[in-house]
């Protein structure tokens, strides 16, 4: 199964993501900063990596700005005006997922990338 790697600094939201990924049967590897996140992300292969734009140490716009490989991440953020997706879409996120997130959405969407 696809491997996914979470990156989201809120306890709750990452917990929530992790369990409806890995009730698909989905491999998840998480992170809760964006600096330990683009260590795990440069360290290993994911298929996908979902991303939350306000996190500590690295923002989810640095870690655009700074990683490499041509993994597909998709944003996942409150941060959802359309100034924030458009410049997330320019540093090269492959979608962008509102929260709160609804399931069936989430899901399908992530499924359009794997």
């Amino acid at each position: 199964m696809s491997k996914i790697l979470i990156i989201e600094d809120n306890e709750l939201n990452l917990k929530l993501m992790k369990d409806i990924l890995e009730s698909q049967g989905y491999d998840v590897d998480s992170s809760c900063d964006g600096e330990d996140g683009l260590l795990k992300a440069n360290k290993n292969e994911y298929d996908l990596i979902l991303l939350d734009i306000q996190m500590p140490i690295i923002s989810g716009y640095d870690f655009l700005e700074t990683y490499k490989k041509s993994t597909p991440i998709i944003v996942v953020s409150a941060c959802a005006m359309d100034t924030e997706i458009e410049k997330a879409k320019a540093l090269g996120c492959v979608d962008y997922i509102a929260k709160p997130i609804r399931i069936a959405d989430f899901l399908n969407t992530i499924k359009q990338y794997l």
